[in-house]
């Protein structure tokens, strides 16, 4: 439910004693917050909600917590912008919704001319974040706040194609001990920054020459069922029943070793135009070291070009021994699936 008066209505109606409270999409995590302040109950506050909702707000309070960040700023509009690219030049930048989510409305900025294309059909009068552009391969951590701090469960490598939209995830990261011990140090530290005590969380960052750059920080579980490869790479973990255990007040809480890869493929079928036919997908659906696959497109739909997570056409998921395993057996199913689609006139 993504209005908050009514969440707070919905949930005043049942009768029910309310240990937590979770959200799994960005647009009802302040209607959670306000629930949980007006009936009690222990889950993510309205700072917090505000927070990491506004990209903004969470970058201040991430630089006021002594974390690198890149150089941002709430802009007004166009003079105000411009005033930022002169002042942190080279260049790039990215110019985001101060709010958004999906990879929606996201664009590269390399000068001043391209500053001016990237502001059309943003719409008058509303502010929007622009900042510096960070270099350098894109991860998540994943993880949830038991007994008041925050545990880091699994380490996410991304993969992102045009517009910065995600294609693919693995689990774990290729990295160290040394560095994975960096980056939960990290993590940890940014998840208190903002507040939050309760439930998940989903934090991306960047991996920079100069080391670790966080991005955004969720408070939810990551989405394209990061949750599901996260308990297959630790078998025998319940991400949810931890929650709950730890809700209920458990004394401790087993987390099971890592010792498995999973990961996942967004499906994107080129070009645009009318889709004429699917082949493969059976056969690709019947591989025994699937997870998970769905298709969001079939023969007669017009295939559009991605530019948020939401035109993404499908997605295969699978496990494996190994990240290497895991990369081939999803080059192997994705190989047989065959798209025939007719061009747009």
């Amino acid at each position: 439910m993504e209005d908050s008066a009514a969440a707070v209505d919905e949930l005043r109606s049942l009768t029910a004693d309310f240990v937590g409270g979770l959200a799994f999409r960005d647009l009802c995590i302040e209607p959670l917050a306000a629930v949980g302040e007006v009936l009690g109950i222990p889950c993510v506050s309205p700072l917090t909600a505000r927070t990491t909702r506004n990209k903004d707000l969470c970058r201040n309070r991430l630089r006021q917590a002594g974390l690198p960040q890149p150089a941002s700023l709430l802009a007004e509009g166009r003079a105000e912008a411009l005033e930022f690219l002169h002042e942190t030049a080279p260049g790039p930048w990215i110019i985001k919704p101060r709010d958004g989510m999906g990879s929606a409305d996201v664009d590269l900025v390399r000068s001043p001319a391209e500053l001016e294309s990237a502001l059309l059909g943003r719409p008058d009068g509303k502010p929007f974040l622009i900042e510096e552009f960070v270099s350098g391969p894109e991860y998540s951590a994943e993880g949830l706040v038991l007994h008041g701090r925050p545990a880091v469960v699994a380490l996410t490598q991304k993969s992102v194609g045009p517009r910065f939209v995600e294609t693919g995830h693995r689990i774990p990261a290729d990295f160290s001990a040394t560095q994975e011990e960096g980056v939960c140090e990290q993590v940890q530290k940014a998840v208190s920054a903002v507040g939050l005590t309760h439930g998940f969380f989903h934090v991306e960052f960047w991996m920079t020459g100069a080391g670790v750059v966080l991005g955004e920080i969720h408070a939810r579980p990551g989405g394209a069922f990061i949750p599901t490869m996260t308990e297959y790479v630790r078998p025998g973990m319940e991400l949810y029943g931890i929650y709950v255990d730890d809700a209920l007040g458990a004394e401790s809480v087993h987390i099971p070793a890592l010792t498995r890869s999973a990961g996942m493929r967004h499906i994107i079928v080129e070009p645009p135009g009318r889709l004429v036919s699917v082949s493969g997908w059976e056969d690709a659906h019947s591989s025994p070291e699937l997870i998970a696959a769905g298709l969001a497109v079939g023969p007669g739909d017009e295939i559009t070009q991605v530019s948020w997570s939401a035109d993404r056409h499908g997605f295969i998921v699978v496990g494996g021994a190994s990240g290497e395993e895991v990369d081939t057996r999803l080059d192997r199913i994705r190989d047989r699936i065959t798209f025939e689609v007719s061009p747009a006139q």
